[in-house]
């Protein structure tokens, strides 16, 4: 038999329990590049950043940005984080979400609500179509920082003015059906949303307790799971304030690792949950490997 060429085949969906939720990862896409450096740090230099992909056993300068959306099914409400592209998907490998909802188990409809952590295109895409919402019987939750920045649309980058564009197809036409947050407010019970402003002018991390389980949504804190996590100083080329980013980033990864809870992350490796630990003057990122499984029975 000849060997294929190309593998194409990997897992996209990934369950497990934390406390009394259940919740599933699915694999949105991916993209591959060529520029591990400076999309992964522009304020290092392209062999810093060559040595710590050495460390990891990685190659350089290539590298794979997975897009990884969470859905968290408590004892009364279905949330589907961050849905994805949607038909704004801008590759053949990106596009997945509904796809996957659909595998485990979830339709559209069964969606209460639709969480945003913040308005770029990998996580708003997918809210609506032309005006119609994706998930009809779904509240739309986005922070009130964010969303007022893209609806003032000032002070946009250039880099940025295609968010801007897909936010008012996307979200303008939503907006009375929006329920707007503040950091440490309460989406539902036991799921709470925290300040990692910088990476967009209201990004939002949530953080999520459970029975005797808790579990922290690091959306878009972190870009890669090696650089962001051993150098938090380092400014991924896609944050919209590359200072801010990185205050939030290491203020929300040292409460992550002083809290010793699992975290999962929209552009970690898929299945994109594992822990934080301290390491010299930054982190690591340890992937879970099959504690969850134990949690799930079987």
């Amino acid at each position: 038999m000849t060997a294929p060429t190309q593998i194409s085949l990997r897992p996209r969906l990934y369950q497990f329990p934390i406390g009394d939720s259940v919740i599933t990862n699915v694999l949105e896409g991916f993209i591959q590049r060529h520029d591990m450096h400076p999309f992964v740090a522009t304020n290092a230099t392209a062999a810093d950043v060559a040595e710590l992909a050495r460390m990891y056993r990685l190659p350089f300068p290539a590298i794979e940005h997975n897009f990884v959306s969470t859905v968290v099914k408590t004892r009364d409400k279905l949330i589907v984080i961050d849905p994805g592209f949607g038909s704004a998907a801008p590759a053949p490998n990106t596009g997945w979400f509904m796809e996957g909802l659909e595998g485990a188990g979830y339709g559209a409809h069964d969606v209460d609500i639709v969480l945003i952590s913040h308005c770029h295109p990998d996580h708003i895409g997918n809210v609506a179509k032309d005006g119609v919402p994706t998930f009809p019987n779904a509240e739309i939750v986005l922070g009130r920082t964010e969303f007022d920045f893209w609806n003032a649309g000032k002070g946009v980058s250039e880099m940025r003015r295609p968010t801007l564009e897909l936010f008012q197809k996307t979200l303008v036409p939503l907006k009375d059906q929006l329920r707007l947050i503040e950091p440490g407010d309460e989406i539902v019970a036991g799921l709470t949303a925290i300040d990692a402003f910088g990476h967009s002018a209201g990004h939002l991390v949530f953080h999520l307790t459970t029975g005797d389980g808790e579990l922290l949504m690091l959306n878009d804190t972190t870009a890669h799971y090696a650089g962001s996590f051993a150098h938090p100083e380092w400014h991924f080329a896609m944050d919209d304030n590359p200072e801010h980013a990185a205050v939030s980033r290491r203020r929300i990864l040292q409460f992550a690792a002083d809290r010793t809870i699992p975290v999962v992350g929209f552009h970690l490796p898929f299945p994109a949950i594992g822990f934080v630990e301290q390491r010299d003057e930054g982190f690591e990122f340890r992937p879970a490997t099959y504690q969850f499984n134990l949690n799930a029975g079987g």
